[in-house]
């Protein structure tokens, strides 16, 4: 089958694109060699013409470096207020640019008659929109590591998936995947071996763009593969208007009415405090730096130290909302929430310290960077970092530095001085039963001790591997009588944060659950938002109570963890 684009398909293109321009949407220009794209507006959009005219700044000046050829590529992003986010994909689309003033461009794109639906070597190519969907479910380690994705477009080479950035990190290109499922809402669908063709960030957002080549197709799944394609082709022609179409909805798109519609996690975002935004974007960008290591791409380093640029300067503009604030990565994945909270907290002690202040900024680098070390280990030996590990798992582990390294060298990138003190040596103990040489307390400095016990501490107060979160003062006491932590920095970090850390989640004798706003002069909460009453269990509170009223709630009894209360 080929498809004939004709006059009125391609304008019924043009004017669905100009709909989603109307509405709340964000658009990314991006390179297949920079690391940092350039966020875009639209300046006009002419029907007759098929121009679409971007405007954007360019931090470096240099927007022939996103023009390859005269070829811009970008991505559309769409918020949808009860649906997940609309994703398109415009690759190498003909465009001119003016320089309007200094580093501020126009862009002039010329969209093709082939907008929406394209011809490639492996047939029609059709994207999922207007309410199309289809479900994935990769298999990427057989009987160990399932990934759910969303349909993005289908042909008979492949498709274009959209993964959850936290989802995406066993991934890597040329990677084989032994199985794909494919579902559309009615059940039907198809499953076929492939091999990932490539992948990238979507945008600015938190997905992942990963192409998928279909691979060892045989005649029925191939025949069955064209019926889908068929289907949707004309599904996607009658949501876009066209004339001399079937009326009616393909099955493939009838949903069952017990089938479950899936949660906007953008809408909770779109809801968070401003300062919230900035530290998950740094999460965020814990994906990207990973995902341009495993792949052996450019050293992301811009990235890397605006990640730490961006905590410091959140620290020392409003310290006791930068604290609250650090919350908001519970929900990421572990190993990210964990080196935003260490590489935060090390910049807020390291302010305060006059011999060490200067090496914040690296010494932050350092922690996110660290991080990267056990999710490169990620294979069908160790499928997940969430798991309870095995002996065989933890002694696998304890490669993360090495790994680390080799990784670099293979990218070509070399981290300097207190960087590399900070990756080498962060697991190192007093004692020497650290590892990966096994030094000892002559050989670890002051700035390396530091970050130890701030590392530690964040680990014991959240749960992990099965076992369950300690408060903060069993987690200093646990600190305290090992042999392995300088005794001078703990008692300098529970000084600083005390026994009811700012954010954390406390519980008092009325029954109450807050969080954690502000501490007064004797340590205790000052300030508390209040979330849970657990005389309710489903009921959901927000009020902000300080000084004398938080006595309405009872005695503080003690620290929980959020994760007992589905917080």
């Amino acid at each position: 089958m080929e498809w004939k684009t004709t006059p009125a398909l391609s304008n019924q293109a043009i004017r669905t694109v100009g709909r989603i321009f109307e509405g709340s949407h964000d658009i990314t220009i991006f390179s297949d060699t920079l690391a940092q794209p350039l966020s875009a507006q639209v300046a006009s959009l002419n029907p007759a013409s098929k121009i679409l005219t971007l405007r954007v700044f360019c931090p470096t000046g240099n927007i022939d470096d996103y023009m390859p050829n005269g070829l811009i590529s970008f991505d559309l992003e769409k918020m949808n207020r009860d649906d997940p986010p609309l994703l398109l994909c415009f690759e190498k689309v003909q465009a001119t640019h003016e320089r309007i003033y200094s580093n501020l461009f126009e862009i002039r794109c010329v969209l093709a008659d082939s907008l929406l639906i394209t011809v490639k070597p492996g047939g029609v190519r059709v994207p999922f929109l207007l309410g199309m969907s289809a479900s994935v479910m990769l298999d990427v380690f057989s009987g160990s590591l399932a990934i759910s994705a969303r349909l993005c477009n289908l042909s008979l080479g492949g498709c274009r998936l959209e993964v959850p950035l936290e989802k995406s990190m066993p991934l890597t290109i040329h990677q084989q995947i032994p199985n794909i499922h494919i579902q559309f809402p009615n059940g039907e669908g198809f499953r076929a071996k492939g091999s990932i063709r490539n992948m990238r960030p979507f945008g600015c957002g938190r997905y992942m763009a990963v192409g998928i080549r279909f691979i060892d197709l045989d005649r029925e799944t191939r025949q069955r593969l064209l019926y889908l394609i068929t289907e949707s082709e004309v599904e996607l022609a009658r949501r876009l208007g066209m004339e001399n179409r079937r009326a009616g909805i393909s099955s493939l798109f009838l949903t069952s009415t017990h089938a479950r519609k899936p949660i906007n996690a953008s809408n909770k975002r779109n809801r968070l405090p401003p300062m919230a935004h900035a530290v998950k974007e740094v999460a965020r960008q814990q994906h990207i730096i990973l995902h341009y290591l495993k792949n052996e791409r450019p050293f992301p380093e811009s990235i890397l130290y605006e990640g730490a640029d961006s905590l410091l300067h959140l620290a020392e503009s409003d310290r006791h909302q930068f604290l609250y604030t650090l919350r908001y990565v519970g929900d990421e994945a572990t190993w990210v929430r964990h080196s935003v909270r260490v590489a935060a907290l090390l910049g807020d002690i390291l302010l305060t310290q006059p011999g060490m202040a200067g090496d914040a900024r690296e010494a932050i680098a350092g922690i996110l960077l660290h991080a990267m070390g056990k999710p490169l280990l990620v294979s069908e030996q160790l499928p997940s970092l969430d798991i309870n590990l095995r002996t065989s798992q933890k002694d696998l582990l304890k490669h993360h530095v090495k790994a680390l390294h080799q990784q670099l060298h293979k990218v070509g990138w070399s981290p300097g001085p207190v960087l590399s003190n900070i990756i080498n040596d962060i697991n190192e103990r007093l004692d020497g039963s650290g590892y990966p040489t096994g030094k000892t307390k002559e050989a670890l400095s002051k700035l390396v001790r530091t970050a130890s016990v701030i590392k530690i501490i964040d680990t014991l107060t959240h749960a992990r591997n099965g076992r369950p979160a300690l408060s903060p003062l069993d987690a200093y006491r646990w600190v305290y009588g090992n042999g392995g932590y300088d005794r001078q920095c703990l008692n300098r970090y529970v000084r600083r944060y005390g026994l009811y850390p700012v954010g954390s989640l406390v519980k008092y004798s009325g029954g109450f659950l807050a969080w954690v706003m502000r501490l007064g002069r004797e340590g205790s909460p000052s300030q508390v938002r209040v979330v849970k009453n657990l005389a309710f269990e489903d009921s959901k509170l927000d009020t902000v109570l300080s000084d004398k009223d938080i006595q309405q709630l009872g005695k503080l009894e003690a620290v929980v963890d959020p994760a007992d209360f589905q917080l």
